[in-house]
């Protein structure tokens, strides 16, 4: 800012705090804005650009789908990559084991309810957060006969790890899904779902609780099947542990049909304390009496009892993918790079991928720019937008994230970002740029990945191949395995990136644009 300013002596300090001030207070909806002009403005250094890089991408066929923060639902059409359709199969747990019913418990209603990602905006307004497209679907349940395991069993019969669960299980499962579902939803538009939600909940026979919620998906599910599942299974051995009631009632199948306008996929946190079945239901208690000793009257009472989405949930997804990447070319690289949340496209950078002539193991261009014991100011990698090809401006993710696809961990830099917070519109913008314009009008991302690059030139540490994924929060960034991709390049996927369906295209080192062309650039200052 300091260099700014001393190139501007003519410009009003004053004015220049209000430029600070717009930058630091724009959020996500501005962020094409940020930074525009800046990227060939400034009268910086030449930087060395790396000569020997390819670039390809390489499309997931297989990916950990359960454990997840976030679990995606319904359908996403993209004018690039084609539609994907994501369904859940989820366990359920007690809201508390061994429940107390009372005597002759009776269901008045039983609700589904999925609460969306929101932000009140005004008074009873909400900005949905995670809405993906304007269409409308039906949501269709169906009670499941699948076991899902917890832990999955080593070789020597030992169970140690987490049992993991892959986007492409589904038809290994459909066998043990009843065919005929428990109820199927009016059509839902999840994008109308803006307004506060008022509930009614009975107190007792002359009473009634009103609540405002945030809004949110409630589907009226059938009674019999509760009531013979849960209430009439009062004091067995069904309900006297979770592990009993996840293998008497094993999980239900979520999944959306009859899509109009093109679809909509939504984003959920099943861990939300407000993402359950709540069975409403009417039962026989003592009259509460603090005058009367041995009272036996029974009053009816009200109650509710809640099944709360627990335990293993599986994403599955069906991709109708309009892209073949089984042609890439992972020598010389690519003219153009595709990236694809969900069971996605993930694109590869392949740095200093020359010979190595002296066989030392290390490519000659590392020795060459390690013999110039050069000072690193910064390195980046800076992934243009081929617009020809992702024009829609609304699917254009706002963040991407890069990550070492040999080590399946993140860069150091990542690590060190010192602007990471729990804000993750605002988070980790040193490292991992978010989308931005520049000054004329092209979009692009910028990538610095400055200890990445000085550890490889001045700490001897390894070259790696670098993953490209979109991500929807560059916060949640665990590691997740792929089981099976197109090329076989890739083994890891990042957790935020299977958390959204959108898209795009970036310009690859052997773009025909050469002013677009992926670059890796190095800024450095020479030894005295």
């Amino acid at each position: 800012m300091k260099r700014l300013i001393k190139l501007k002596t003519k410009i009003k300090i004053t004015i220049g705090l209000v430029f600070v001030l717009f930058v630091f207070t724009s959020c996500e909806d501005d962020f094409t804005t940020l930074g525009s002009g800046f990227i060939n403005s400034l009268n910086l250094p030449e930087p060395y650009v790396v000569q020997n890089l390819a670039t390809y991408s390489d499309n997931i066929l297989s990916v950990q789908s359960n454990t997840l923060n976030n679990y995606l639902l319904g359908n996403y059409q993209d004018p690039v990559f084609g539609s994907s359709e994501v369904s859940i199969l989820t366990q359920l747990e007690l809201q508390n084991t061994n429940p107390d019913f009372g005597q002759d418990p009776v269901l008045d209603s039983v609700v589904f309810t999925l609460p969306l990602y929101s932000s009140l905006i005004e008074t009873n307004t909400y900005q949905l957060d995670s809405v993906f497209g304007d269409g409308s679907f039906k949501i269709s349940i169906f009670e499941s006969n699948q076991f899902l395991n917890d832990i999955d069993p080593s070789e020597n019969g030992e169970f140690e790890t987490p049992q993991r669960y892959y986007s492409d299980q589904f038809s290994e499962f459909e066998n043990n899904i009843e065919s005929n579902p428990l109820i199927v939803s009016e059509q839902i538009t999840p994008s109308e779902l803006t307004e506060t939600q008022i509930l009614f909940d009975q107190i007792d026979t002359t009473n009634v609780d009103t609540l405002r919620v945030s809004p949110r998906i409630r589907i009226k599910l059938p009674n019999e099947f509760f009531q013979e599942k849960i209430l009439n299974n009062q004091n067995t051995v069904n309900l006297v542990s979770q592990s009993s009631f996840k293998n008497f009632l094993r999980g239900l199948y979520i999944k959306t049909e009859q899509h109009t306008n093109g679809g909509a996929m939504i984003n959920l946190n099943l861990n939300n304390q407000d993402a359950k079945i709540t069975l409403y239901y009417k039962s026989l208690r003592p009259a509460p009496s603090l005058e009367v000793e041995n009272n036996n009257e029974l009053i009816e009472t009200f109650n509710k009892f809640n099944l709360n989405f627990s335990g293993n949930i599986i994403n599955f997804y069906e991709n109708d993918n309009t892209i073949d990447l089984a042609l890439q070319d992972t020598i010389n690289g690519e003219e153009n790079l595709f990236v694809k949340g969900g069971q996605g496209i993930v694109t590869i950078v392949d740095p200093f991928n020359g010979p190595d002539n002296d066989g030392n193991g290390v490519a000659d261009e590392i020795d060459q720019l390690r013999q110039n014991n050069w000072l690193i100011n910064e390195a980046n990698l800076i992934f243009y937008v081929n617009e020809n090809l992702a024009n829609t401006q609304v699917n254009k993710p706002q963040r991407i994230l890069v990550f070492d696809a040999d080590h399946n961990r993140v860069l150091v830099d990542y690590s060190l970002d010192p602007s990471a917070s729990n804000n993750p519109l605002i988070s980790r913008l040193n490292h991992l740029g978010p989308l931005q314009e520049d000054e004329n009008g092209n979009a692009f991302y910028k990538i610095r990945l400055t200890n990445h690059i000085n550890n490889i030139i001045n700490n001897d540490s390894t070259s790696t191949k670098i993953g490209v994924v979109v991500t929807q929060n560059v916060n949640q960034a665990r590691i997740l395995d792929i089981r099976d991709s197109q090329l076989d390049q890739v083994e890891t996927y990042i957790e935020s990136s299977i958390s959204t369906p959108r898209g795009t295209v970036f310009h690859g080192n052997l773009s025909a644009d050469e002013e677009k062309r992926l670059k890796l650039q190095i800024y450095y200052t020479e030894p005295n």
